[in-house]
């Protein structure tokens, strides 16, 4: 199925495709007028939609919407932003692909870059959706202080930590809400670990291994997601 995103709501009639999407629509997969497409609005919607105008933006009817259900597990992930922008980038596009529900940038003592391209991350999340057709788009929020993310952070929360045995398990998971908190290279120190602690955060280890930031998160989304089918 090929997949196209608007931001519709469901008691749309007309829907106006955007530019990068509708020269896809026209260029790439050969669509013209009277053709049936399907656009996901990222909320959970897909619509099939007839073409009735071509053109640097595609205008479409709304012929029938099909609501889908989220699933009960949410996977949030709170992991500190890479100095290698591409390599954080290939990490958000993977974790869409996977079934995320949210990304939080976190700015812990040994995090090296403070700051990301939310718009431009916005995109690969978006091209990345479509790609694996799905209709829920994870939410990207703003850059946030470690402290201040564990202190106000409502979620089951998860450390990855090399310093501790615990294994991630089944009976571990006490909720549908998991937030997996990634550190920098080189992880969480001392003092964060501790303040984790005391906010009831939980400390797994990933095995022997020292993983990459990115590879230490996707690890942790297809354990966890495999823990709970």
């Amino acid at each position: 199925m090929d997949l196209f995103y608007s931001n519709f709501d469901n008691d749309d009639k007309l829907i106006t495709i955007n530019q990068i999407d509708s020269k896809h629509i026209i260029k790439s997969f050969r669509k013209k007028i009277g053709d049936i497409i399907k656009i996901t609005n990222g909320k959970g919607s897909i619509c099939e939609a007839e073409i009735l105008e071509d053109g640097k933006n595609i205008k479409v009817e709304v012929k029938r919407i099909l609501n889908y259900k989220r699933e009960k597990l949410s996977i949030h992930i709170a992991i500190s932003p890479l100095k290698n922008s591409s390599r954080f980038e290939w990490f958000v596009e993977k974790a869409t692909e996977l079934g995320i529900n949210q990304i939080t940038p976190i700015i812990s003592e040994f995090t090296e870059k403070k700051k990301v391209n939310i718009e431009r991350l916005e995109r690969i999340i978006i091209s990345s959706m479509k790609q694996s057709n799905q209709c829920y788009k994870p939410i990207i929020n703003d850059v946030e202080n470690y402290l201040s993310f564990i202190s106000k952070n409502k979620d089951e929360k998860i450390m990855a930590n090399m310093k501790t045995d615990n294994k991630l398990n089944k009976g571990l998971i006490k909720s549908n809400n998991i937030c997996l908190m990634i550190g920098p290279e080189g992880g969480f120190s001392d003092k964060e670990i501790i303040q984790a602690l005391e906010s009831n955060v939980k400390e797994i280890t990933l095995g022997k291994n020292r993983l990459r930031t990115e590879t230490a998160a996707i690890y942790s989304i297809s354990a966890i997601k495999s823990l709970t089918n």
